[in-house]
């Protein structure tokens, strides 16, 4: 049996979990972007239509994700996004959650609008290829941006039921963006990196953040205040120390069904969003298909792992409480 996860291993895995979403994302811009095999792949999952030109899919569905895309594009609707967001993180006393989903949005949105204008791709002989370059998607990362900044700000006993619909939707419009003929496969792919790069970043930080106490402030729910020192024996081992785990801390075992739990209902989530695909649009072919199940993978690939890294730790608070905190006092001082 496993033990309770502290929140340095908390940290370590979060970053170790952006460092491998960061070369990922590097080599999705590398093998897609740079060489004539990746090149090609692309414009086989994504075959040019036979009217019109351009890589819409010539299917039911492109009707569709043209109004989803136009929909969602709206600023003022991500703006309200983004302050309903914020709203939930300050109503659940996670504020400084609600600080770093708010900066996390801001530089997952600016970051791949500044990728997209310096990244350049190079022609290389592919036909039906162009240098027009679209990596990666904004779409994509904005509604990735918007997913992953709620998991910050919502307590973690509601983060898997915000966590699937909000997988479903983030997948909906990453797969219409290649429906539409907006993005490629890559561009998606990238995104979603992207943004999962800052998302670990940021979840590193707000746990470092939270588990630090301020001055004077009372120690952590669960955690024993220090005893006075006592002088050991002469030649006699010091006593070892054991930290009780917080309040909120679930035992190892429970947090391996829950991780196993949520990785049901996240595959029940992309199982829904594909049957209905299929069943509406038979004429989607097999490369469109392909690639709107691997991006609706992914996501839910990332959430999973988001779920399971941010999960309590045993000495770092889930809370942030707006009220000062009562000075604490050691017993063997009074």
């Amino acid at each position: 049996m496993g033990r309770v996860q502290t929140s340095a291993d908390a940290r370590r895995r979060l970053f170790a979990a952006a460092a491998v979403c960061a070369v990922g994302f590097g080599a999705t811009w590398l093998l897609f972007v740079r060489t004539s095999a990746g090149q090609w792949l692309d414009g086989a999952l994504l075959p040019r239509a036979e009217r019109g030109g351009g890589y819409a899919s010539p299917t039911m569905l492109a009707g569709p994700a043209d109004l989803v895309l136009g929909r969602f594009g709206n600023p003022l609707l991500i703006g309200l996004l983004v302050i309903v967001i914020v709203m939930v993180g300050v109503l659940a006393g996670r504020i400084r959650a609600a600080v770093v989903a708010f900066l996390l949005f801001v530089c997952a949105a600016g970051g791949a609008g500044l990728a997209k204008q310096v990244i350049s791709r190079p022609e290389l002989g592919v036909v039906g290829s162009s240098t027009h370059n679209s990596f990666p998607s904004g779409h994509a990362a904005v509604a990735a941006a918007l997913l992953l900044s709620v998991l910050l700000v919502v307590p973690p006993r509601a983060r898997v039921w915000v966590a699937v619909p909000g997988a479903m939707g983030a997948s909906g419009i990453a797969a219409a963006t290649m429906v539409a003929g907006w993005h490629r496969f890559s561009d998606v792919v990238g995104s979603l990196l992207l943004v999962a790069t800052l998302y670990f970043l940021a979840a590193a930080v707000l746990n470092r953040w939270l588990a630090a106490p301020a001055p004077g402030a009372a120690p952590p729910a669960g955690v024993a205040p220090p005893l006075p020192r006592a002088v050991p024996p002469t030649g006699a081992a010091p006593p070892p120390v054991r930290a009780a785990p917080a309040a909120g801390a679930a035992p190892a075992a429970d947090t391996e069904r829950l991780s196993a739990g949520n990785g049901v209902a996240l595959v029940s989530g992309g199982t829904l969003l594909m049957v209905p695909l299929l069943a509406v649009a038979p004429d989607a072919g097999v490369p469109l298909v392909a690639a709107i199940a691997a991006i609706i993978g992914l996501t839910m690939a990332v959430v999973w792992v988001a779920l399971r890294l941010t999960r309590p730790t045993a000495n770092a608070p889930e809370a942030d409480k707006t009220k000062p905190p009562r000075a604490y006092v050691h017993p063997g001082r009074l």
